[in-house]
């Protein structure tokens, strides 16, 4: 095996590795506060833990999605119609400005609104928060994806424009196939980053439901042990998920991998 190939596996296994036992130490600690199965359903009831979960899935799964779609159609463009290149270069203007920078700004933009808009609606803190994430993830997706676009060979896209295919055809059979690894490496980073983010949901998002980060937060400091029990509980059962939400989509992508490691060294 190579050191390219070494280094590769290492990275994933020791990353692995560090949060299996990352969810042991937290089991163990709960075994050591005295956790209580009965007690944790109870309890996350009673702090409605469960709708702050599903409602910030909800969110970050729409904000991954949109984030990954829009991306894909800014590529798409730079590629077909190569002068929109310099008027995307500027995107990488949002690499400078920090995450709760954004949400900053988008907060005191609709503060202006908000007024006109009258009584204020749980909907707006959601539209801040989404936003705040497709206003610094789509130049991530944008940039992380461009090097694979530009070793993708037109003539394959050609061939199935000649045949009759159409935009998704074009994509589905020549584009897809060449940028699925790296479709599902952003749909875990982008959907575990902002799931469990603190900062922008702290700023812009609601006080209910409140998002998931805020939750562990609220609930790691609380004064009662037996919440931080529970919001130790959730915090496993959300790194587990992750983490084979992970393994079956490197498992899935693994068939596309080649085409992303040609001229690497790593064939």
């Amino acid at each position: 095996m190579s050191i390219r190939k070494a280094v590769a596996w290492l990275i994933p296994v020791g990353l692995g590795a560090v949060s299996l036992m990352a969810i042991v130490l937290l089991v163990w600690k709960m075994r050591f506060l005295g956790a209580n199965w009965q007690e944790i359903v109870e309890i996350s009831q009673q702090k409605r833990i469960l709708t702050s979960i599903w409602y910030s899935l909800g969110v970050s799964a729409i904000a991954t999605v949109l984030s990954i779609g829009m991306g894909i159609l800014i590529v798409r463009q730079v590629l077909l119609h190569p002068r929109v290149a310099k008027s995307v270069t500027r995107l990488n203007a949002s690499f400078y400005f920090p995450h709760f920078v954004v949400a900053l700004y988008v907060y005191l933009i609709f503060a202006f609104i908000y007024p006109y808009l009258g009584e204020y609606h749980k909907i707006y803190g959601t539209l801040e928060i989404l936003i705040t994430y497709l206003l610094k993830e789509v130049p991530f997706v944008v940039f992380y994806l461009m090097t694979t676009y530009r070793k993708i060979d037109f003539s394959e896209v050609e061939l199935v424009r000649l045949s009759g295919g159409r935009a998704w055809r074009i994509f589905a059979n020549v584009e897809f196939p060449k940028i699925a690894p790296q479709i599902a490496e952003l749909m875990i980073i982008l959907l575990a980053f902002i799931w469990t983010a603190y900062e922008i949901p702290g700023l812009v998002g609601n006080s209910f439901p409140a998002f998931l980060g805020v939750v562990f937060y609220q609930g790691y400091y609380a004064t009662d042990v037996s919440v931080q029990v529970v919001t130790m509980f959730w915090v496993i059962v959300v790194s587990v998920f992750l983490l084979l939400l992970a393994f079956v989509l490197f498992i899935y992508t693994q068939k596309y991998r080649s085409f992303l490691l040609k001229g690497s060294g790593q064939l």
